[in-house]
């Protein structure tokens, strides 16, 4: 009974630790870095990563500096005779270094600039030649050289210790400090002094590549040429383990531990990985992404990364991750689908179908060799069918349909079906199948030998149907990413269909472009980049929105869903790939951290996902596959720093300095003027894994907040106002890691015109222009006094001045006054003359009409009476016509208002005579001929006679006008 239970017990403890160590298939991601990158020589020596995260590299070169995306090297000091520095050791402050016949550290300066300091010359330490290690034990550090150890106590004194013969190698383990002497074999250093070490005379002959704990009381030593040996602290022998055969030829030259595993660097075979029970895990050399198999020293930073310095370059592997790949050196294309059958493994890629056996696979020491093209199958590989009846495989190739039978590929479908995407059993049909190809649909039928044959194509159906499936009511539903959505239903012996829709409105979408379906839970999913979807409904002809949207709201929808065996459900996304681990109680966890490496590197648009077991998946990626293991010991969450790794003022680019997230503190703030106010901040995360790094950051002073997270590793800033500032920069990883705050504090001085200096000088020069002020003042009230005065004369004197005026006004005004009164005066002669005028000429008017009327009447009677009477009437009116009362009164009036007339026209014509100045004076009232005539009792024509006359002694030519000449008088 016991013996039973223990067996059983055995048993289960087998299973578990087989679910707990996954079978490792692939080659962990491994990224290389060339000279022209680090920009060093090729041989690098020793690695080394200080507190901060900083690593540093000992090259041929120097010392070379690496923060995560930058390379930097140190300047070399001139007592150092070569750059060939072989041994590195990093503390944040301090970078020790050994080299030929020198060692010492750099140490930075509040800049961020390395200064050397050589503990060889100020100890006068004696040449002992190349230090290739160096080691801190407790607070001293011990440089190895082949002739000496130099122990540094700092601040105090250089030690040498030199051996029997000479030391080949150093390390120090589980406290101890170990060295093999050629001579003595291995040796410990205790109290300053070499001790032989018991059995430690085994390796005289040999050469000792890594020593490395796996346990308190254990070490596994690695040689040269003859494997593996185990110490227990009490004697030493070889290790008998799977592992030594292959190391004995890859030739050990240094080692480290990574986790329980072992990693060794070799001469002939790269990076070697083996477990605790000295069983190969990975094997990484030139051929599988190493580019290099010559390992010279092999470190894991802090978040488990591998380094390999090489003999050509640098590399670093991700084995800090779940993902490993078969790529590359493999050769066997991209991969499209994979399965396994019996103890095989199948590839369906890009090139063919190939195989391998799953002891082959597993073999961590595998050669593309192992992969075997399956005989036929050349060409596009897009799906796998396992028959579950028969176990017969069907593949959908570029070309058809093939059958594989005893590794050789048969095409069953006619050679003008071209392309057979993946296959579907009709539904309560074991023996019937739909296969949707590049133009429609064909059917396979089961033959009486078991074995599947082409049946026809569909008719009335030839759209590309890359993803189809049925759904409960029998009907067959194909997406297509431009047209969109289809139902197709068949008749009762699916050879033919009877109703196809497309993209109908009643179900309830407005866009069916971009979808995908798959069968989750027997349930039809269909995805989109708007959603995900599923059907409802008494015909399943609506669709509403799926419950696994809840895993989404991010809005990044799937772009493919597959269920796996376990009830699990793989997605893809334009991100990469995750999966919804299905729990115990029926709900799902979201995982998509471990997967990251495969971001860029699965098939857009023909992702895939083979589940080997709970443990295990593979996906098809553009050169290969990749692996993912569910229960590999992963830490996903490691601390990483973010580091200012350089402030530069764009108008002194002399100027740089650092600043990290461990190191807050800040020894002084940079002063810049206002001229230079220009610059640019450099940062970057000493995070080494997968995926990018998202930075934000803050100008405290300037910005308002934060700015979004982005890639950008610089940020420019230009014209700031004068003032102090704080830069911080923080910084997160794919899996949600963020870093500490680092920043660094400046100051922008004012313009010139604006410093205290310029402040002071202006409230002086204030103080001055207000005495100056004051003092014109005084003057001025000075002068205004006598300007006073003299306006007080001046005024005495105006008011003189204008009383003369005024009485001259007053004297013009009265002379006015008269001159108007004069003319008002005037105006009355002119009126009564014009009065007197006209009364005469009316009055001689009608005289000489009653004259002319007695001269008829004489004419008419008895001429002697008649005559006599009207003669003597005629007289009468003729003396009252000539009366010379009435002339000299109109004669005063004229002389009255044409007075300067008269004397005008006499003074300058003495010769005229009374009546010709009255006729020059009736001319210049503007009387006519007529007018004129009747005045002065003569006819018109007498008129024109004594006009004529008058023109003659006013000396007139013939031309001139009369009129005008004596109105201009």
């Amino acid at each position: 009974m016991n013996r039973y239970f223990l067996l059983f017990l055995f048993g289960i403890l087998g299973i578990l630790a087989v679910k707990a160590n996954p079978v490792e298939y692939g080659i962990s991601e491994i990224e290389y870095f060339n000279r022209r990158q680090y920009g060093g020589a090729t041989q690098n020596w020793n690695v080394s990563q200080a507190e901060n995260g900083l690593l540093y590299f000992a090259n041929n070169n120097g010392v070379i500096e690496y923060d995560g995306s930058r390379w930097r090297s140190f300047p070399m000091h001139p007592s150092l005779e070569n750059d060939l520095v072989r041994s590195v050791y990093a503390e944040n402050e301090r970078i020790f270094i050994g080299a030929t016949d020198e060692f010492g550290y750099y140490k930075t300066d509040s800049t961020g600039n390395f200064y050397y300091f050589s503990l060889r010359e100020q100890f006068e330490v004696a040449d002992y030649g190349e230090y290739w290690n160096i080691f801190k034990l407790n607070d001293r550090y011990i440089f190895q050289s082949h002739n000496a150890l130099c122990i540094y106590t700092p601040e105090e004194s250089v030690k040498v210790i030199e051996p029997v013969s000479r030391i080949s190698e150093a390390f120090i383990v589980n406290g101890m400090v170990l060295v093999q002497d050629d001579v003595e074999g291995l040796m410990e250093l205790r109290n300053d002094a070499l001790y032989k070490v018991p059995g430690g005379d085994v390796f005289i002959d040999k050469t000792i590549g890594a020593i490395l704990s796996i346990s308190n009381e254990k070490m596994v030593i690695g040689t040269m040429d003859y494997g593996l040996y185990l110490w227990d602290m009490n004697g030493i022998e070889k290790w008998d383990v799977s592992a030594n055969s292959f190391l004995q030829d890859a030739n050990i030259f240094c080692g480290t531990t990574i986790g329980d595993d072992l990693a060794l660097g070799t001469i002939q075979s790269g990076v070697v990985i083996i477990d605790s029970n000295g069983d190969i895990k990975m094997v990484a050399n030139k051929d599988k992404g190493l580019n290099n198999n010559t390992v010279l020293d092999i470190f894991v930073d802090q978040q488990r990364n591998i380094w390999a310095a090489l003999d050509n370059g640098i590399a670093r592997v991700n084995y800090n991750s779940a993902v490993s790949f078969i790529e590359g050196y493999f050769d066997i294309g991209t991969g499209y689908q994979m399965t396994r059958m019996d103890d095989q493994f199948y590839f369906g890629t890009n090139q063919a179908l190939y195989t391998i056996s799953e002891e082959d696979f597993s073999s961590p020491t595998k050669n593309r060799d192992d992969f075997k093209m399956i005989k036929g199958s050349n060409g596009q590989v897009w799906s796998i069918y396992q028959d579950e009846q028969t176990g017969e495989m069907l593949l959908g190739h570029n070309l058809g349909v093939f059958h594989v039978e005893n590794q050789v590929a048969r095409l069953i479908t006619p050679s003008t079906i071209r392309g057979a995407w993946l296959f579907r059993k009709i539904p309560g049909s074991e023996d019937a199948m739909l296969v949707g190809t590049y133009s429609g649909l064909l059917l396979l039928k089961r033959g009486q030998d078991g074995q599947w044959n082409f049946e026809k194509m569909v008719d009335e159906f030839s759209e590309s149907s890359r993803f189809m499936e049925w759904d409960k009511n029998g009907d067959l539903w194909v997406a297509h990413g431009l047209i969109g959505l289809m139902k197709l239903r068949f008749n009762s012996s699916y050879s033919g269909i009877e109703n196809i829709q497309r993209n109908e409105e009643f179900w309830g979408l407005d866009d069916f472009s971009g979808f995908s379906l798959s069968k989750i839970d027997d349930r039809l999913v269909f995805t989109s980049p708007e959603g995900i979807y599923t059907l409802e409904g008494d015909n399943r002809n609506t669709f509403v929105r799926d419950t696994l949207e809840y895993f989404f709201l991010n809005g990044n929808y799937p772009t493919h869903l597959h269920q796996d065996q376990y009830d699990n459900i793989w997605f893809f996304t334009d991100d990469g790939v995750g999966v919804l681990r299905y729990q115990e109680d029926g709900t799902f966890k979201k995982i998509d951290n471990p997967l990251v490496p495969l971001k860029h590197k699965l098939v857009n648009g023909f992702e895939s996902v083979f589940v080997l077991n709970e443990e295990t998946a593979f996906f098809g990626i553009e050169d290969g596959f990749g692996q993912y293991s569910v229960t590999n010991d992963v830490n996903y969450y490691q601390p990483f720093d973010v580091h200012i790794r350089g402030f530069r003022s764009q108008n002194k680019p002399g100027l740089l300095f650092f600043r990290s997230s461990e190191d807050p503190d800040q020894d002084f703030t940079p002063v810049f003027k206002y001229k230079a106010n220009a610059f640019e901040v450099f940062y970057s995360a000493t995070w080494f894994g997968s995926g990018e790094v998202e930075y934000s950051t803050l100008l405290e002073g300037f910005d308002s907040g934060w700015s979004s997270w982005g890639p950008i590793q610089n940020r420019q800033f230009t014209r700031l106002p004068e003032g102090e500032y704080t830069f911080k920069v923080r910084a997160r990883n794919v899996h949600g890691v963020q870093t500490k705050t680092a920043e660094v504090s400046f100051e922008v001085l004012p313009p010139w015109h604006r410093t205290t200096l310029a402040k002071v000088s202006y409230f002086l020069l204030a103080l001055l222009l207000f005495a100056l002020v004051l003092w014109i003042t005084h003057r001025i009230a000075e002068k205004s006094r006598q300007r006073e005065k003299i306006r007080e004369r001046e005024k005495y004197r105006e008011k003189e001045e204008v009383l003369k005026r005024e009485a001259l006004e007053n004297e013009k005004e009265m002379i006015r006054l008269r001159n108007e009164k004069l003319r008002n005066n005037m105006k009355h002669k002119e009126k009564e003359l014009a009065n007197s005028t006209m009364h005469i000429i009316h009055k001689n008017e009608f005289l000489i009409k009653v004259k002319e009327e007695l001269q008829k009447v004489r004419k008419a009677d008895d001429p002697k009476v008649v005559e006599k009477k009207v003669g003597t009437v005629i007289r009468q009116i003729d003396r009252d016509i000539d009366n010379d009362a009435h002339w000299e009164i109109f004669e005063t009036h004229l002389e009255q208002v044409h007075e300067e007339f008269l004397k005008r026209l006499t003074d300058q014509h003495k010769d005229l005579s009374a009546r010709e100045m009255r006729l020059a004076a009736y001319l210049r009232m503007n009387m006519s001929s007529k007018e004129i005539a009747s005045l002065m009792n003569i006819t018109p024509r007498a008129v024109e006679n004594n006009r004529y006359k008058l023109r003659k002694k006013l000396g007139l030519e013939q031309g001139d006008n009369l009129v005008d000449y004596i109105m201009k008088i």
